[in-house]
């Protein structure tokens, strides 16, 4: 019996409303702006962000990744058909029977992966 995982990675400085912040003790924080869109705060509390996972068009990249994960978009940003972010990427994982990673077939086909700029247009200061 295999079992099959999906391993993602997302970029949150993607989440309209992120900072990364220094905090005066030199750790790094991440403050995202709860008043935008993508990120709401529920009934009992909790906070959440929804994304949308597609499969990449092209199949897989250069490194396994088979999926694109986006922002999910607002009614407003549906019907304007505007498009939302893309905070990431999935590839799927295939385990064996004793829980070891299987071999994983080559990608076939190779196309770059985008690169984020790193924001340093601010201080990084903490700004309340």
């Amino acid at each position: 019996m295999s079992n099959t995982l999906l391993k993602l990675k997302i970029d949150l400085m993607k989440v309209t409303g992120a900072s990364k912040i220094t905090a005066k003790n030199g750790k790094e924080y991440l403050a995202i702006d709860l008043s935008e869109n993508s990120v709401f705060v529920g009934q009992k509390g909790g906070v959440y962000l929804d994304l949308d996972m597609r499969e990449n068009r092209d199949g897989e990249d250069q490194y396994g990744n088979s999926h694109m994960l986006t922002i999910s978009p607002t009614k407003e940003q549906r019907e304007a058909k505007e498009k939302t972010p893309i905070v990431g990427n999935a590839k799927t994982l295939t385990f064996g029977d004793r829980g070891q990673l299987a071999p994983q077939k080559p990608a076939t086909k190779h196309h770059s992966q985008v690169q984020v700029p790193d924001s340093d247009d601010d201080d990084g200061s903490i700004p309340f």
